[in-house]
């Protein structure tokens, strides 16, 4: 009988564990990311056991998190976080700055040397990219204005964790001029690297490799393991390299193609990665010191990280609302973070009890952060509800004043008979630029980009979330007399139909679904066209419209009905 490697069996428990848990965690309509990680607790040393070669099972978890920083690094783009440079500048040296130091000096008040506790201090101090961005991008906000923010902030927290990681491996290093030479020489030249890459190598190698699509996955994956080869060569670690191999093809013209060649390869190996992290808990942190430890660094992680960045992007003229998003969207410990710990505990920097530590608030920490990212609405709103009683106009228009120059529109009172666009993106800009010369149009959106656009196309536009109210009293939509939702979040979408009818019942709302059962509950909403761009695109819609705006009348009821009967069995097979 042929013996199967332990190694197989312990990924196979790793993928069916992760796997099964995250069936469970979407039918409970809860995040993956909670389930991979309750799926390496059952499987790990608390739970059954399964697992015989967590060394092995370690060095896929470095994978993993090095596919994911590459992933990361193809998904920034320095242009567009960039425009607000001076808000994330200040906000994430001042936040790593603040964090860092206070914990180290909380870290020694508790008796810890100073080497043990900066790390504990720089562990705190940096927020997840992964985590983040896959929220980001599964809640269809990747473009939003708090999205750029949130990412810009990121941005300087990875590039002072890529800076910090080598330097706390050998914190000698500062105070030899040898050392800090050869550190700087290594930092340089894969900075050099990098833009070599983006400027001439990639664009001409992938441009080459892209006529095959065999070739240019390879390729893709290749230029990871390149970088990861280079930070190697210099003493860095190979996330680094990822993160920063990443970067490099993110300023290719083929870099969205590339990432949609990675994004599978990425999301195993973060499952893996997810799942170790389970299984690195254990029960040692209920005992001695680190009963007092543990719930203060998961008040900074949750109180003192986000309540900076809430405000430094309040007083940066946000609004209470982004502020609130972009601070509980950074209530995490991050990746690196893990990183950081682990290659403190390998070198003995860090002792095992306060490794467990740490360990256990960044998945804490990581599971959390979905929550709290849907509770910044409530919190939010709450808050303006305590501001409310002591109201200022002059404050408010202080805290809101990088808002406002994203808002083109007349006072409300002079808006009447015209119609709201909720999202400018695609589907509903090219409704926009063809309904703009026969019809007064208002388009509400959150990517500060195609507000830009509309405003140079002479089409009124406001930024806004599509549940602000204040957003829906500034354009007027009590006198608005129709309205097309192009929202992509359907539950956002079909919140939209309701509030619109019940604050205008007059009010003709033309929809856009991408599945069944989303068309059949905008129409129990009472909308009156839906339009499902795999069966029909904007043209339809936009033929409808134009129908309306010449006759005035609203689309026939009787061929409503014969649809939603048709969605209605459609529906039952999704």
């Amino acid at each position: 009988m042929i013996e199967t490697p332990l190694l197989f069996l312990d990924i196979g428990f790793v993928i069916i564990a992760g796997t099964i848990l995250a069936h469970i965690a979407k039918m409970l309509k809860q995040p993956l990311i909670v389930g991979y990680i309750i799926a390496g607790i059952i499987i790990g040393p608390i739970g059954l056991g399964l697992i015989r070669d967590y060394l092995t099972m370690d060095a896929l978890a470095e994978l993993g998190v090095a596919f994911l920083l590459f992933a990361v690094g193809m998904q920034i783009d320095f242009s567009k976080v960039w425009k607000f440079k001076k808000t994330i500048l200040f906000g994430g040296i001042a936040q790593i700055a603040i964090t860092a130091l206070s914990v180290t000096g909380i870290m020694n008040a508790f008796g810890m040397g100073f080497v043990e506790s900066v790390y504990i201090g720089l562990i705190m101090a940096f927020s997840s990219t992964a985590v983040a961005v896959k929220l980001l991008s599964d809640s269809h906000r990747l473009d939003s204005l708090e999205a750029k923010l949130i990412i810009g902030y990121l941005l300087i927290q990875d590039m002072a964790a890529v800076i910090v990681l080598p330097l706390l491996a050998n914190p000698e290093t500062i105070l030899s001029l040898e050392l800090m030479g050869q550190f700087g020489f290594g930092i340089l030249g894969l900075f050099a690297l990098v833009f070599l890459f983006s400027k001439i190598v990639f664009p001409k190698v992938l441009k080459s490799a892209s006529k095959n699509p065999e070739l240019f996955y390879l390729t893709t994956i290749s230029s990871c393991f390149l970088f990861m080869l280079f930070a190697s060569a210099v003493n860095f670690s190979i996330v680094v390299g990822a993160f920063l191999g990443g970067l490099a093809i993110s300023r290719v013209s083929l870099s969205t193609e590339a990432l949609s060649k990675v994004v599978y390869i990425r999301d195993l190996f973060a499952t893996i990665f997810f799942v170790s992290l389970g299984m690195q808990l254990n029960l040692a942190i209920f005992a001695g010191q680190s009963v007092i430890l543990f719930p203060i660094l998961l008040l900074i992680v949750f109180i003192l990280n986000p309540l900076i960045f809430y405000l430094v992007t309040m007083y940066s003229g946000f609004g209470n609302k982004i502020a609130w998003f972009v601070g509980l969207s950074l209530a995490q410990a991050s990746e690196f973070s893990f990183i950081i710990a682990r290659q403190g505990f390998k070198l003995g920097q860090i002792a095992e009890p306060m490794y467990n530590i740490v360990i256990w608030v960044i998945l804490i920490s990581m599971i959390t952060t979905p929550y709290l990212m849907r509770l910044s609405g409530s919190i939010s709103s709450f808050s303006e509800k305590w501001e409310s009683k002591k109201p200022s106009s002059r404050r408010k228009m202080f805290f809101e004043r990088t808002l406002q120059k994203y808002v083109n529109l007349p006072s409300p009172d002079k808006l009447k008979g015209h119609i709201i666009i909720a999202g400018g993106g695609v589907f509903g800009g090219t409704i926009a630029e063809e309904l703009k010369e026969s019809a007064d149009l208002v388009v509400v959106d959150h990517d500060p980009e195609v507000l830009q656009k509309m405003a140079d196309r002479g089409i009124k536009a406001v930024y806004g979330s599509k549940t602000n109210e204040e957003v829906w009293n500034r354009i007027s939509l009590a006198n608005a007399k129709a309205i097309v939702v192009t929202i992509p979040e359907a539950e956002m979408a079909i919140k939209l139909v309701r509030k619109a009818k019940a604050v205008n019942s007059g009010l003709v709302i033309f929809g856009r679904a991408h599945y069944f059962k989303d068309a059949l509950q905008m129409y129990r909403e009472n909308a009156d066209v839906v339009v499902m761009p795999a069966v029909l695109g904007s043209n339809a819609c936009l033929e409808e419209i134009k129908k309306y705006l010449q006759t005035g009348k609203a689309p026939e009821p009787a061929l409503r009905e014969e649809f939603i009967d048709v969605l209605k069995e459609r529906a039952k097979e999704e």
